[in-house]
């Protein structure tokens, strides 16, 4: 008979419990569904509290991660943040190629003229890179705050992905045909110098907000001391190391202002042998002492044409007979065989500052796909319509470890739009 009691007490209990506490698990239920769809967190929160916990993986899903790492990751970019985005709409995968228009330009016609082509240039650009973050979260993470979670997990993600777009794009500097030499010592009238390039190559000067100068860490220093003559020193750009706006410049220090190590030659002239056409991507050199190495990224000028070149890759003359160099832009002036060509090389590394229109130069951001949501993962992209970036986040459980993965990814592609809308400023 005791036997029979203590087996009839088990198999009542649960339907004893649900009747007792069954208003209180329906809240809770409800609540964890609405927090984890990500339609209101807010309401899953208040289906929590009923349990008195601060957080659950209710209110961290993965929509929550993306916008806030897109916030965040916004907020990191450096050079990338100042130039003109690309974006398509469509999911894509590493090594698609997107269209993206170049900005619309205009001529000035006697009137009454002709109507112009709105229809804008498009520009194809390969998304060439995926970058991702990836990081467990324990029980003990996900009962932080969001603040927490934000400040210990999702900003440095974000800072790391910002940090290889920037990198990436700072690469970049390659193509930039034209360049001016910096002072010894840093000065603000070095600003100018950059400035008068830039204005004799016909940069639209007009829109301020467009035009930015990227500086490296000694013309930091060396701008901010001088500025401290021109202003009180406790003026508030000062005092929060910020440079403002200078000649017309948005200037901002970038961690990641690109440094480049030239060729080495023994005489830097030679004259071009053979003739070339318009549009030509290599031309043959000689005259130049036997051993000359260039590398990507030195410029070139060619006597009687007012573009200047980068050389696109790496060459050497051994023997001190004509050698081929490979130039970008393609020959804007086609050549006869006997013009003088000057290679500027800059010697050992030197920082690059950068002084450019935000045309110059674009980011190019497509969705990655969300395939395999809710199939074992849980995919968010979030897409920034004014910026044109996206990133996405997916979520996933490890039982063998008993964490939460989370990973943040970014598919990115960057191309120069037009190469004479910037300058270097080569350190001394």
């Amino acid at each position: 008979m005791r036997n029979a009691l203590k087996w009839a007490a088990i198999l009542l209990l649960p339907a004893l419990i649900l009747c007792i506490f069954g208003s209180h698990l329906h809240a809770l239920t409800t609540g964890v569904s609405a927090g984890v769809a990500g339609v209101g967190v807010a309401v899953g929160l208040k289906g929590l509290a009923v349990m008195g916990a601060t957080n659950t993986l209710g209110n961290y899903n993965e929509t929550f991660f993306a916008q806030e790492a897109l916030i965040q990751l916004e907020k990191a970019l450096g050079m990338s943040g100042r130039v003109y985005k690309g974006y398509n709409p469509n999911p894509q995968v590493l090594g698609d190629t997107i269209q993206v228009r170049r900005p619309s330009t205009f001529t000035a016609a006697d009137a009454p003229s002709a109507d112009q082509n709105l229809a804008t240039e498009s520009v194809a650009i390969k998304l060439d890179t995926w970058k991702e973050v990836k990081f467990s979260l324990t029980d003990k993470d996900l009962s932080l705050t969001s603040e927490k979670i934000i400040s210990d997990h999702i900003r440095p993600a974000a800072v790391a992905l910002a940090d290889v777009v920037d990198q990436t794009l700072n690469g970049l500097y390659k193509q930039i045909p034209w360049y001016t030499q910096m002072s010894a010592t840093p000065a603000l009238s070095d600003i100018t110098k950059l400035k008068k390039v830039m204005f004799d190559n016909k940069v639209p000067m007009r829109d301020e907000s467009l035009l930015h100068l990227q500086i490296g860490s000694n013309e930091q220093m060396a701008f901010q001391n001088a500025m401290t003559v021109l202003q009180n020193p406790q003026a508030s750009g000062l005092r929060d190391g910020s440079l403002g706006t200078l000649y017309g410049f948005d200037t901002f220090a970038n961690q990641n202002a690109p440094s480049h190590t030239s060729g080495v030659a023994a005489d830097s002239t030679g004259t071009v042998d053979g003739a070339n056409a318009v549009g030509a991507t290599s031309i043959s050199i000689s005259g130049v002492t036997a051993g000359i190495t260039v590398k990507a990224g030195d410029i070139v000028s060619i006597a009687g044409d007012p573009q200047q070149y980068n050389i696109a890759a790496d060459a050497t003359d051994a023997d001190g007979s004509a050698f081929v160099i490979t130039i970008t832009p393609g020959l804007k002036k086609a050549t006869a065989g006997t013009e003088v060509v000057t290679i500027f090389l800059g010697g050992a590394a030197k920082t690059q500052n950068i002084a450019f229109h935000s045309n110059a130069f674009c980011l190019a951001t497509a969705p990655l796909s969300d395939m395999g949501n809710q199939l074992g993962a849980k995919i968010a992209t979030i897409s920034d319509p004014i910026t044109g970036l996206s990133l996405r986040s997916r979520l996933f459980y490890v039982g063998d470890s008993s964490t939460v993965k989370v990973a943040l990814d970014i598919l990115f592609g960057v191309k120069t739009l037009d190469p004479n809308l910037a300058v270097r400023g080569y350190a001394a």
